[in-house]
């Protein structure tokens, strides 16, 4: 524990002390990397294949270089404003074109260019160890060759697989390579508004296709292509595992050992995570640079005697960097663990050869090397965060630590104060994205973390004694028990803290221009606080009042907002009525009992929407703006009637003069029923069927609407209805 304490006051303190001192010239690696940035996002954002692009940053690249290296055209370039024009014009479009690169889905040899017929057959290689679901395996696969006609072609790209879930698909493992009768087809956009957007998650890991496979209609050729290192680490993985469970660890202490210890989060369950997030302690379980470090510090103990001998130093260096990427290996190599990797190999470079890094150089240095592999990491949510966790305790952690002076105090309130000032840091850096991305703020982080970084330390050290000492009978039993206790411990201290009266923050919803904002709004502050000109203080109060206006308006929209929403929920009805910041949302009374559905489905629109006050229900209701009797509905000056199973025949054999005039018919849950036999009932604008219907009796109804000229909407097929009253 000293030892790290130590380590953190050398990354975070004594660098950062120097850092206050230099001018923006002493980061030469982050000046480069930002155009680059730029670039890649621009990419990402607005793709675009240009024949030339190369030519031209071969002649920037080209003059450049002239002006730099030959000594006779070095003419005080720096103070030319030209040359860093052209020279932040070819960084940018080096990250553009080096993005559009690493796009597959423009490559020519795409498997999507010979996928036009219904079914293929194709030749593939398992990419990423499966997913395993309660019905089926999902597995990322790399499409190797297709058969076009009676030849097979070369091709590449990636596609997301899901098997049935049988013995054979059960057995499958990183590297098989199986030949497959599929069906590819676009992976959809999102289906219900606020809804997370899986199509783009998979388009940042240079995913664009899926298909669905059942039994019996592919094999394993039981040839294996993975590399041989990863499948090595993930077997070892798999070992560890086992290792784990033979001393018998189960339930949530196995879950939460094998994430913390190896990255393995597949057991993790939902009420888990919810309570590490709710504490904000949801880092302890995805390896990251905590983890990383711990391994660090356990290693440059264990090799302490290479300090003593000539060129150990050397030899030293070598043996932590391959064992640190090997860990991050064998813990998935996540964005996370990447960039802790990254930064401590730069770190251990920097010590070898006795040379002092600047620390934002080296973060530089680390978001170029990893770009360089896969520029859409940047898009990442981890990688973003736990950059921006780095940079925030790199630059805020030592402003803070001076507000008060502890240092005549003991070792142990100097350490509480080191970690206070370490997680204000963090959290200050990283709450914006948070409020953007999770629509949360975790009201009791300095209390979780107080126990979970020191308890989290000493179940990495006992885990490591498990897997050194599991061979050891005599030894293996205290230590797992130890390990167990400790696992327990960390869990119940987070459900406590999850259960305490306003734990969580939730419902926020910011913009990305907010989320900018507030980012501006912090920086400027802490910077007048540090260099105490007036001006930066006026251009915070600035922009808070540009944020102030945001939200104002924001608010005047919300205030004036009547929505009617049919989402679509496979096998489920739900019908959203929405007036101003209140709503009721009318439902399936098992949908209205699934939290975790709810929360996937339709919270997160509500966040969006800025709601209050909402309401669940399944049955017949009145308020101000709505009324909802035996299936008929008013809603402000709109007319509803829903006509669902069960209650067909009574439409059918009611009598009326006349249809009776409405704005929407939601039919619902199959009804056996005729669409001829509902307009002699029901004059309606629309009919819309709804996502409890199944594609065959919406094929049905929606031929009958062509041929009676009826308009209508398939939620199932087009996506949530979204009325705007």
């Amino acid at each position: 524990m000293v030892k790290l304490f130590k380590l953190n006051n050398y990354f975070y303190t004594t660098l950062l002390q120097q850092i206050s001192m230099y001018n923006w010239s002493s980061f030469p690696l982050v000046r480069l990397l930002l155009p680059f940035i730029a670039g890649i996002i621009f990419a990402i954002y607005l793709p675009f294949q240009w024949d030339y692009s190369i030519y031209i940053i071969l002649l920037i690249a080209s003059i450049v270089g002239l002006v730099t290296l030959v000594p006779k055209y070095n003419f005080s370039y720096k103070r030319t404003w030209w040359y860093g024009v052209m020279l932040t014009s070819m960084l940018f479009l080096c990250g553009y074109q080096f993005t559009i690169l690493k796009t597959e889905r423009f490559s020519p040899l795409h498997f999507s260019n010979y996928t036009k017929d219904s079914v293929q057959c194709v030749y593939a290689r398992l990419i990423d160890p499966p997913i395993e679901k309660p019905k089926s395996m999902k597995v990322v696969m790399e499409i190797l060759a297709i058969k076009h006609g009676n030849e097979w072609k070369k091709t590449s790209g990636k596609a997301m697989i899901t098997l049935s879930k049988d013995t054979l698909s059960k057995q499958i493992k990183c590297g098989d390579e199986v030949i497959m009768k599929v069906n590819f087809k676009e992976i959809p956009s999102p289906q219900n508004p606020g809804e997370f957007n899986y199509k783009r998650f998979l388009a940042f890991h240079n995913v664009f296709q899926q298909a669905f496979v059942k039994s019996g209609n592919w094999i394993n050729t039981e040839k294996n292509s993975g590399s041989i290192i990863y499948v090595f680490a993930n077997n070892l993985q798999h070992t560890f595992l086992k290792v784990l469970v033979k001393n018998h660890l189960q339930g949530d202490e196995y879950a939460v050992g094998a994430a913390l210890l190896l990255g393995y989060v597949d057991k993790l369950d939902a009420d888990i995570i919810q309570a590490y997030a709710s504490t904000g302690a949801l880092h302890v379980l995805s390896v990251s640079g905590l983890h990383l470090t711990i391994i660090f510090i356990a290693l440059t103990w264990f090799l302490f005697f290479l300090d003593k001998i000539k060129f150990g130093h050397i030899a030293k260096a070598i043996m932590l960097l391959l064992f640190i990427w090997f860990y991050a290996m064998l813990t998935g190599l996540s964005p996370a663990v990447l960039r802790s990797a990254a930064m401590l190999s730069f770190v251990i470079i920097a010590k070898a050869t006795r040379r002092n890094s600047n620390i934002y150089n080296t973060l530089a240095a680390s978001i170029f090397l990893l770009l360089l592999c896969n520029p859409y990491l940047i898009m990442d949510v981890g990688f973003q965060l736990s950059y921006i966790a780095v940079i925030g305790i790199v630059y805020l952690q030592p402003k803070i630590h001076v507000w008060y002076n502890f240092e005549n105090y003991n070792w142990l309130v100097r350490k509480w104060w080191e970690l206070t000032a370490v997680s204000i840091a963090a959290q200050l850096a990283t709450f914006p994205l948070g409020l953007h991305y999770f629509h949360q703020f975790p009201n009791y982080f300095l209390l979780s973390n107080y126990l979970v970084i020191p308890i989290s330390f000493g179940i990495m050290f006992i885990g490591i004694a498990v897997f050194v000492f599991c061979k050891v009978p005599f030894l293996i039993k205290f230590i797992a028990l130890l390990f167990n206790c400790s696992i327990w411990l960390l869990n119940s201290s987070i459900r406590l803290i999850e259960k305490l009266p306003h734990a969580l923050l939730q419902g926020i919803s910011i913009s990305v221009l907010e989320t900018w904002l507030i980012y501006g709004i912090i920086f400027l502050f802490v910077y007048y606080f540090t260099s105490r000109k007036y001006k930066y203080l006026v251009y915070a109060l600035t922009t808070c009042v540009v944020l102030l206006m945001s939200l104002s308006i924001q608010q005047f929209i919300e205030y004036r907002q009547k929505k009617l929403i049919v989402y679509n929920i496979p096998k489920t009805s739900a019908i959203d009525f929405v007036s101003a910041k209140a709503n009721v949302l009318f439902t399936d009374t098992a949908f209205a009992k699934d939290e975790s559905k709810l929360l996937f489905h339709v919270k997160h629109n509500w966040w969006d929407l800025g709601m209050k006050e909402s309401k669940v229900i399944s049955k017949d209701t009145v308020t101000n703006t709505l009324f909802i009797k035996n299936n008929h509905i008013q809603f402000y000056d709109k007319r509803i009637a829903i006509v669902n199973k069960g209650n067909e025949s009574k439409y059918i054999n009611q009598l009326m003069i006349t249809p009776l005039n409405i704005d929407y018919l939601i039919v619902s849950g199959n009804p056996k029923i005729k669409i001829e036999e509902l307009i002699k009932l029901y004059k309606a604008k629309e009919i819309v069927f709804d996502s409890s219907n199944s594609l065959y009796y919406i094929n049905k109804w929606k031929e009958e609407c062509v041929k009676l000229n009826q308009p209508y909407y398939s939620v199932s097929e087009s996506g949530a209805l979204v009325v705007d009253l």
